[in-house]
């Protein structure tokens, strides 16, 4: 049987009271990745289809993976 999916986390604040805080939803993805709940491809391509191409854009140039950090594009523009 499954898990059931927690989407708030309890804690007790300062004064003993207890408080319920909300979990970090990428957090929850990676969760559900580890557990097999959904494959790294398939949170993949949900995630992508999810971004704009610009948010892709961004998030590949962030990493340093877009084509600006290719060796033969520098060098193209050298020429």
């Amino acid at each position: 049987m499954a898990q059931p999916v927690l989407l708030y986390k309890s804690k007790l604040n300062n004064r003993g009271q207890t408080m319920f805080t909300k979990q970090n939803s990428r957090d929850r993805a990676l969760e559900m990745v580890d557990e097999g709940l959904v494959s790294a491809e398939a949170m993949l391509t949900m995630a992508l289809k999810y971004m704009s191409t610009d948010d892709v854009e961004d998030m590949l140039d962030c990493n340093e993976l877009s084509e600006r950090f290719d060796a033969t594009y520098e060098e193209s523009l050298d020429a």
